[in-house]
Parts: structure tokens; C-alpha cells; sequence
């Protein structure tokens, strides 16, 4: 059902309005990534009746819907998420849960990432090679591959250590970030070289969402000095790790996205919400101006549904006009449904 809300937003100097339009896109889904090569395709991931997550392909009226990794010939079709498309629009990555390994299957969920690793596959779901391969063990983990807009960097987000549940620190495990160089090489083969490790604070949480649009910055959460792994913080910082900058202050805050002219970042938050759920803001890329766009965990807003929601991972359409985005139903199952927005001011 399609909602239109108008918001004010009182400041102590100002009154702003905001307008958003919002309409349920896929009634279940997650992860999501726009191609910005032209082709006007989403990616989002998706539970099958085999329990397991496979990538698809959509345009954005909803037709030529396809699922490019179901009954793969080549990939381990278990999990297979985190779909992020490749600036020509020709190749996307993904982590993709291993053939075999010791642990649950719930710990290779889209966003836990364990016993996981990156590949990067054809659009038409034909060919992939696997880009990155972690040690098969409990500490390691792997989530969040993303592209420089103009392809020559790739970033990611690794786990060092695993979850301990006595360490408030390390609810999460501790996380470091990587960016490598990428290029095609003989036979257009696709090369990982010259691995760095970004870390600005130790032993703690991150995660990262890939690059700003001049391809200068990452941008990430991080619990980075805070006591709590659930206490986490939208930074900034040179893609060298250099001139690190904190944007937030508030106690949860994660799956930030600039928007595509690099003016603006929308994020979520669980500020103002006494259920604990999040929702989507949207801020200056400097930090300043934060607006609460979306009430999903508003008992008084017609788009709360009866309990807590989390708003997750968000992507723009090229023009920057329209967003779509994963919102999260249960912490326990990680599933959840796919929305579309327009930021109509």
C-alpha cells in the first residue's frame, strides 16, 4: 500500500518539511543494490523454499523479475547474498556460503557472513570466479562487498575474532575493513591485488558500505571507543584511513548510503524509538541537518505495523530521486521485505 506522509521537523532556529513517498517493492527480501551502468536493475536477495538466499533481478516497475543464481552450475547453492553490482553493470558480487563447513547454517545469514566467501558472477548468472576465500573456521567472516563507482577498488568488511557473548565489545565479533585493487585481467579474469587493512580503532565492530560517489571515502559503522558492540556510530574516512570523521552521536546507527550527488547520507537509527526498532534518517554528508524520513516503529505514524521493524540497507536510483531498501521483521530469522521511497523535496 502505497503511503504518503508529510513531516515537520521542529528545530530550535528552524521549522523544515520533508515529503516521502513509500510502497511495499517486494513482499519478502533484503539486501539490495541499483546498477548505475544504465540498465536500471535492482539486485536484492531473496529466501527460497529451500531455506536458502539467491540473488535476483528486477527492473523497477517490477517486471523481468528473474533469480540469476538459483540451481547454479558452479556456486555451492547454499547462501548466496549481498549482492552488489559492478560499475558496468555486467558483474555483480556476492557472499556466498561454502560448500562445507562446521558451523549452523543460520551463522552464513545474509549480514553474519561466517563460513562465507566474496565471488563476483555474470548478470546473467552463467560464470563467476570467487574473488575472496576465508579460512573455513569460527572466527572468520566476511559481508559487505562493494565497488568504487569507477571499478577500480573493492571494499569489504572481514571479522578477526568471533562473537563472545560475556564481552559486551564483542557481541558481534571484532571486524576490520579491506580495500584491494580490482581489475580484469588475461581472459577478462577478474584480480584482487594489494589487500589493506583499515582498522581506526582496535578490536571492534565495523562495518562497511562501500565508497563515497568521488571515490575519495569509505563510509561505515563502527562501535569504535564505545562499551557496547550494540552502541555504533556513522564515520567517514579517506580512503588511505586517513581524517577519520564521527557523523553521529546517538546510541545504534548503521547501513548508511550517500546519495548519488554525494550531498546527502541516509542511514538508520533507533532514535526516539522506545521499541528499540530503527528507521531511516537522512543528514548533510558533513553530519549536520539530521531528518527522520521514515515511522515505522511510531505507534502513532500509519506506516507502524504493530511491533518493532529495522530498517537496513538502502540503495539509490541513479537520478537520486528514488531509494529502495531492506526492512528487517524479525533479529532472530534476519527476513524481511523490500521497500521503494521517493524524497520528494
Amino acid at each position: 500500500m502505497k503511503l504518503k506522509m508529510f513531516f515537520l521537523f521542529l528545530y530550535p532556529f528552524f521549522i523544515f518539511q520533508q515529503t516521502v513517498t513509500i510502497k511495499e517493492f517486494r513482499k519478502t527480501g533484503l539486501g539490495v543494490h541499483w546498477d548505475q551502468s544504465g540498465s536500471n536493475r535492482i539486485l536484492y536477495d531473496m529466501k527460497g523454499k529451500d531455506k536458502y538466499y539467491d540473488l535476483y533481478s528486477t527492473l523497477p516497475d517490477g517486471t523481468q523479475d528473474t533469480c540469476i543464481t538459483c540451481n547454479s552450475k558452479f556456486l555451492p547453492n547454499k547462501h548466496i547474498a549481498n549482492g552488489s553490482w559492478h560499475p558496468s553493470g555486467k558483474w555483480f558480487t556476492a557472499v556466498v556460503e561454502k560448500a562445507t563447513h562446521k558451523g549452523p547454517q543460520w551463522e552464513s545469514l545474509p549480514g553474519i557472513g561466517s563460513f562465507c566467501d566474496i565471488w563476483i558472477i555474470s548478470d546473467d548468472g552463467k560464470k563467476g570466479f570467487k574473488l575472496i576465500e576465508e579460512p573455513n573456521d569460527n572466527d572468520h567472516g566476511i559481508i559487505c562487498p562493494r565497488f568504487s563507482n569507477d571499478g577500480k577498488k573493492i571494499s569489504w568488511t572481514e571479522r578477526k575474532k568471533n562473537v563472545n557473548i560475556l564481552d559486551p565489545k564483542r557481541h558481534f565479533g571484532f571486524w576490520v575493513i579491506k580495500i584491494a585493487d580490482f581489475y580484469f585481467g588475461a581472459d577478462s579474469v577478474p584480480v584482487v591485488k594489494n589487500i589493506k587493512t583499515l582498522e581506526p580503532g582496535p578490536d571492534s565492530f565495523y562495518e562497511c558500505y562501500g565508497f563515497s560517489p568521488d571515490d575519495k571515502q569509505l563510509i561505515f559503522c563502527s562501535s569504535i571507543g564505545e562499551k557496547s558492540a550494540w552502541t555504533q556510530q556513522i564515520y567517514t574516512m579517506d580512503t588511505t584511513g586517513a581524517n577519520l570523521k564521527k557523523l553521529t552521536e546517538t546510541v545504534y546507527n548503521e547501513h548508511a548510503c550517500y546519495t548519488p550527488d554525494g550531498k546527502k547520507i541516509v542511514w538508520m537509527s533507533n532514535q526516539d524509538n522506545k521499541n528499540k526498532g530503527t528507521d531511516w534518517w537522512i543528514m548533510n554528508a558533513d553530519g549536520t541537518e539530521k531528518k527522520r524520513i521514515t515511522f515505522f516503529n511510531d505507534p502513532k505514524n500509519k506506516q507502524y505495523e504493530g511491533h518493532a521493524r529495522w530498517a537496513g540497507l538502502i540503495t539509490f536510483s541513479p537520478d537520486g530521486k528514488t531509494f529502495v531498501g531492506g526492512v528487517q521483521l524479525s533479529l532472530v530469522t534476519q527476513e524481511g521485505k523490500v521497500v521503494m521511497g521517493t524524497l520528494e523535496n
